[in-house]
């Protein structure tokens, strides 16, 4: 298998898992500890139970927005050693075959677990300087709170 196509299946994974609610699936897919780099931040995720809140805020945006296709597709993704991918993607956010927000970019590192390719890396472009995120920075990230006249 290519690097990109393993990269794309690993994303795949998790965004069936966000967009179905179902966080054993997500949290299964992220090698502990996470780290995640944002414009102003790097963040260290250290517990499964860590990662609950931020997922909950993610799957309910997506939900509340109507998002019926989560859909991250794999651009670039290249070995930098044996059991790890270096990649990027585009992320999409569809409602009933309607595109609700411009496609952003976003970086991830996978490492290979035994037989299982996970999440140990995040590059996101959202303004984020403590963890969890939430709902209201998520929906800022997306654009979507601006397009709703959340905030100013």
């Amino acid at each position: 298998m290519t690097a990109l196509t393993i990269y794309q299946d690993a994303l795949n994974l998790v965004s069936a898992a966000v967009l179905a609610g179902d966080f054993d699936a997500y949290a299964d897919r992220i090698d502990l500890p996470y780290l995640i780099h944002t414009s102003n931040a790097r963040l260290l995720v250290d517990s499964r139970e860590a990662l609950r809140p931020t997922f909950d805020a993610l799957h309910d945006v997506l939900k509340s927005e109507g998002v019926t296709h989560y859909e991250r597709v794999a651009r670039a993704a290249e070995f930098v050693g044996q059991d790890r991918i270096e990649g990027w993607h585009h992320t999409h956010l569809i409602a009933n075959g309607q595109s609700i927000k411009y496609p952003h970019v976003s970086r991830h590192a996978i490492v290979r677990r035994g037989r299982d390719w996970l999440f140990s890396e995040a590059h996101y472009q959202i303004k984020a300087d403590r963890w969890p995120v939430t709902r209201e920075m998520l929906l800022d990230q997306f654009g979507l709170a601006e397009a709703r006249g959340d905030i100013e």
